[in-house]
């Protein structure tokens, strides 16, 4: 692929797929300058290119009296012709080349002669035709509330059904949005994981397009994530009083628009060591150690921007996310992503919103489970917090966190990296529910002074990656422990 002028953001989303890309990036008036080739090696590189965007010099061009889009157009044809000549006009090295060129402006053309000229000699140098359509795309995009000419946009932008290629945009936050919706991951593979569409119009389900809904017959129960095309991690105590898991769905999508499908369940694993009775007898009236569970769709999930797995950490699609060398470890994604005291993440509330906690690791996480012994309805006789708060459980509920309601236990505990979202764990339970009796849309947060306080415990997914992998080897590539 081959990008010219392309602003910064755009530059890590298209860097952060699993996708081999050179960007150039022209600036130009009434003459272009050329800042990077992408016959030059920095090209490939993310860091490279970003530093050449924020150190971009607009000043070389203060002087210029017009702007010449056709010069701009013909450097990047120019650029075209020279790698051409540089991999050879029949090898597939060049023929595989897709190209997408990004055209910004903030005024019409109004020297140098028409653009389209141009854009012809640049479809010739790709032999672009109708079996060829695929390997060209060219954005024309107006911003700004200057007089940008509309009809030379739309001349200029590529013609395909369904996608559209003009634009006229008022402002840096408008051209944000537009560039989310360029780039339609689920041309370039069909599983990539932990990808959502974070633009302001997308929809919930558009942004954590992994959230599924599990429910017995119609009543909405617990929720989960999709770790493949057909797999969906979950907790096991949404199992407890389960009679008969072939009577479940799962629903992927949207389950409030015509993106939801619910899918029948053909296989349930759940944790054999999981028993919410284990320790009974030490006056711990609940334990939810190994509180996980895998379930199998009858069928296969269609990938769109509704329906994607999230990146599961310690496989080789989440190393690939993270942009690790390949001989990297699961102590490697642990140390990356858990990387702080208290590390920000998200989970998803019962009506699709994603709300925020902060995850403790170290000093921080020992502090946190230490109310766990103020509860004294549950753990009557509790002597020793780490008896009900393992090593397997990540805790938030502190500060200003949202906490997960009665229903969304089983839901990812996802974070953000290099535009890409990766599950550390998956909510298992607390100590206070904000949602009570009422309805979904309504949370409360604890009252001050509330005892115990609002603490909340999630599975962590580094320690239970025995279980994981004895259950999904030949579905999910895992990496060295």
């Amino acid at each position: 692929m081959s990008v010219s002028w392309l602003p910064a953001i755009s530059s890590l989303l298209i860097f952060s797929f699993e996708i081999n890309v050179s960007v150039a990036i022209i600036t130009f008036a009434s003459k272009p300058k050329i800042i990077m080739s992408v016959l030059h090696d920095n090209s490939r590189d993310a860091t490279e290119v970003i530093n050449s965007l924020d150190n971009v010099n607009y000043k070389d061009h203060e002087n210029g009296t017009g702007t010449n889009t056709y010069a701009a157009l013909d450097s990047v044809h120019i650029m075209m012709n020279n790698q051409m000549q540089r991999l050879g006009m029949s090898t597939a090295a060049w023929q595989e080349i897709r190209h997408a060129i990004i055209l910004l402006t903030d005024g019409k053309s109004n020297m140098g002669g028409s653009p389209k000229l141009a854009v012809d000699n640049i479809k010739e140098i790709l032999n672009i035709n109708q079996q060829r359509n695929d390997y060209l795309d060219i954005y024309a995009i107006g911003v700004g509330k200057l007089d940008v000419d509309w009809k030379e946009l739309n001349e200029l932008g590529s013609k395909k059904d369904g996608e559209r290629h003009a634009f006229i945009l008022q402002d840096t936050n408008a051209l944000y949005q537009v560039f989310e919706h360029m780039l339609d991951v689920s041309k370039l593979t069909d599983t990539i994981c932990g990808v959502g569409n974070m633009s302001a119009n997308a929809s919930a389900q558009e942004r954590t397009p992994w959230h599924v809904t599990i429910k017995p017959k119609s009543q909405e129960t617990c929720r989960g994530a999709l770790i493949s095309d057909q797999w969906v991690l979950t907790a096991a105590h949404c199992f407890r009083h389960a009679e008969n898991s072939s009577l479940w769905r799962v629903n992927v999508g949207d389950p409030n628009s015509q993106w939801g499908k619910d899918f029948s369940i053909e296989k349930a694993v759940i944790s054999s060591g999981f028993d919410v009775f284990a320790k009974k007898n030490q006056g711990i009236l609940e334990f939810y150690g190994d509180d996980i569970a895998l379930l199998k769709l009858a069928q296969k999930v269609k990938m769109s921007t509704h329906a994607r797995p999230i990146c599961l950490p310690c496989t080789v699609e989440a190393n690939l996310a993270l942009r690790r060398p390949p001989g990297s470890t699961c102590r490697d994604h642990e140390s990356e992503l858990l990387n702080k005291l208290s590390v920000p993440a998200h989970f998803v509330a019962l009506n699709g919103s994603k709300l925020n906690i902060n995850l403790k690791t170290g000093t921080e996480w020992t502090s946190c489970i230490q109310v766990v012994s103020q509860d004294r309805t549950t753990f009557p006789d509790l002597t020793d917090v780490r008896e009900v708060v393992t090593d397997q459980f990540l805790c938030s509920g502190t500060e200003n966190d949202d906490n997960p309601c009665r229903g969304e236990s089983g839901g990812a505990v996802f974070l953000e990296r290099r535009y890409r979202f990766f599950q550390v764990g998956l909510v298992s339970w607390g100590l206070y529910n904000p949602c009570g009796n009422s309805n979904k849309n309504s949370r409360q947060k604890a009252p001050r002074g509330k005892i115990p306080p609002p603490r909340d415990f999630h599975i962590n997914l580094f320690r239970l990656q025995p279980w994981l992998r004895q259950h999904l080897e030949g579905i999910l590539n895992f990496l060295p422990l």
